[in-house]
């Protein structure tokens, strides 16, 4: 479908001459390959080859085309970039060769912010809380020295080399209980899990010291990152120059800031509110929910039972959590997470920022049922991933240094079975799955979270019940910093006729 080009959208890409002359290079270079626009028309995409390792994702958005929103995944801090205005001057110079293609969920999300912000500058949504400003420069401030004083200690732990030694451990489960007073809770439970591994005598010194390492590693990170933003945002508000978070409309330069900025909050504690998620633009309409497998695990670092319901998202394929801590005090007082035994639809939930999977709230008891379960198993087994692609996505997730070391997703697979140590008795055989690749298959190791109950033996009893179907697995998959190996705990089975669920 061809795309109408109006004098109000030229004047919209305002692009300085450097970046218009680097901009007519890359067309000139035939840098831009996958050119396609959208069905509607109002979606112009491509990727082009640059300095990295893979093409940069570049998109125009032309649902209002006097006012082009566009984007580009490249590190540039101009904004428009060569790459997004070098895309708009190829469009305007042979629209010809662009066939039909249609954009990623990510940014059909992205759009959907940007309407967000943009009905809600018009009055059409409620506006934000008026925040106390002097209340929250103090927990600014509070936060800033919490992380200050996390630094030093976390200098003190490199420098020593051991840091399992009992008064380093000591100083460290003292200094846990300061940053939940300084609110970061979430460096809190992080500096903890570190206590934890240090007093663990079933650990050998190695795995000490490699658990340690990366535990440490994602302390120093959540301490940098965090400086960084609180700073930003005291600037700011000192300023009152309207450019917090808050107040910047997606779809600019800021975009991907705005969402770096949001996941540093998570990270460092914040409890959202379902109006602030949905002012903010995480939200989700007329969600489908398949929930496939449910968790519950007793987390002694932050001291709370951990429910989780993981959710199969039917539109687009992602798992979200719906996830209820309770903490080991009060047990009772904190309801179960429910679990949803049938498909549902919410028309409203709030989506946290963050990685793979993230956590999906909605007001209690708006769910809607859409019946029977087993009507849907064959359009959710179709939404499973290979598993090579789902390794793939799982290793992304690992080198950021902030984000979560596990990961939930759906993955096909064609064999399931038992690899056996030579070397060793049966006892140590291995099960694993193995995708359809004939030449050099790609094998997972299915594991156990707990020695008291094995969702790999019932792994192994169910799969004869499906000797011809095709199989799906739901997986959480593991990282293994001793033998920097990955492996898959199994959470439940999924066929186009069967969900059968592997845990308690």
């Amino acid at each position: 479908m061809s795309i109408t080009i109006t004098p109000e959208t030229i004047q919209q890409i305002n692009a300085d001459s450097e970046v218009e002359k680097a901009a007519q290079q890359l067309v000139k270079k035939r840098a831009f390959v996958n050119t396609g626009v959208s069905a509607d028309g109002t979606w112009i995409l491509a990727d082009c080859k640059g300095s990295g390792k893979d093409p940069y994702r570049v998109s125009i958005d032309l649902m209002d085309s006097a006012n082009p929103t566009l984007r580009c995944n490249c590190p540039s801090r101009k904004f428009p970039c060569k790459h997004s205005v070098g895309l708009f001057r190829l469009y305007q110079e042979n629209s010809s060769i662009f066939g039909p293609r249609e954009p990623d969920v990510d940014l059909i999300e992205k759009r959907n912010k940007k309407q967000f912000q943009d009905e809600r500058k018009k009055g059409n949504f409620p506006a934000a809380k008026k925040v106390n400003r002097s209340a929250q420069d103090k927990k600014y401030l509070a936060q800033k020295e919490g992380l200050e004083l996390l630094e030093r200690l976390l200098c003190d732990l490199v420098a020593s080399g051991q840091w399992y030694e009992a008064s380093r451990i000591e100083r460290m489960d003292r200094q846990s209980k300061q940053l939940n007073d300084m609110y970061l809770p979430g460096p809190m439970y992080l500096l903890r899990r570190l206590v934890l591994i240090g007093l663990n005598e079933r650990m050998t010194q190695e795995e000490k010291m490699v658990r340690g390492a990366d535990l440490i590693g994602q302390l120093w990170m959540t301490v940098q990152k965090g400086k960084e933003f609180l700073d930003d945002k005291t600037i700011n508000q000192i300023e009152g120059d309207g450019a917090s978070v808050e107040n910047t409309p997606i779809g600019t330069s800021t975009e991907a800031q705005n969402e770096s900025d949001a996941v540093i909050e998570d990270i460092l504690g914040k409890i959202w509110q379902l109006n602030e998620l949905k002012q903010k633009g995480y939200w989700k309409t007329n969600a489908q929910l398949l929930e496939l497998a449910f968790e519950r695990l007793d987390d002694e670092a932050r001291s709370q039972r951990i429910e989780v319901s993981n959710l199969l998202d039917l539109d687009t394929g992602e798992i979200h959590q719906a996830i209820t801590y309770r903490p080991f005090k009060g047990l009772n007082q904190i309801p179960e997470q429910i679990s949803y035994m049938h498909p549902i639809l919410v028309n409203e939930t709030g989506l946290y920022p963050g990685f793979l999977n993230r956590r999906i709230r909605w007001d209690k008891g708006v769910e809607t049922s859409l019946g029977d379960p087993s009507t849907f198993y064959s359009k959710a087994f179709q939404l499973a991933v290979d598993l090579k692609i789902a390794i793939e996505k799982y290793k992304t997730q690992l080198k950021h240094p902030l984000a979560p070391r596990e990961a939930v997703l759906l993955v096909r697979c064609q064999r399931i079975g038992k690899l056996q140590d030579k070397n060793s008795d049966k006892s140590n055989d291995v099960i694993v799955i193995e995708d359809g690749t004939a030449s050099q298959p790609i094998r997972l190791a299915m594991v156990d979270r707990t020695s008291d109950y094995s969702n790999v033996a019932n792994l192994v009893r169910a799969v004869v019940m499906f000797p011809q179907e095709p199989i799906a697995l739901m997986i959480r998959f593991v990282w293994q910093p001793l033998t920097n190996s990955i492996q898959g705990i199994p959470l439940a089975i999924l066929t186009p006729n069967v969900h059968l669920r592997l845990g308690i």
